[in-house]
């Protein structure tokens, strides 16, 4: 059975991304200047790497819907 197949079944979001989608991020998030794009990126490498959306909005002070909605835009 697929992670993406046990994720269906217990409802968990799929918040996986590939090694290159990581770097291209990373890449991205420190070439910009704008606070509000960098912690969109953020968000979206957080939660990639194992944070749970209410960590990251607790850190970056937005709602947690904010956080998997950034994600959801990503891909």
């Amino acid at each position: 059975m697929t992670l993406n197949r046990i994720c269906r079944i217990f409802a968990m979001p799929d918040y996986h991304l590939t090694d290159k989608q990581l770097a291209e991020l990373r890449a991205a998030h420190r070439g910009t200047r704008d606070k509000r794009e960098a912690d969109r990126i953020k968000a979206v490498v957080l939660l990639a790497t194992g944070w749970t959306a209410e960590q990251i909005a607790e850190v970056l002070q937005i709602d947690p819907n904010t956080v998997r909605n950034h994600f959801k835009r990503y891909r």
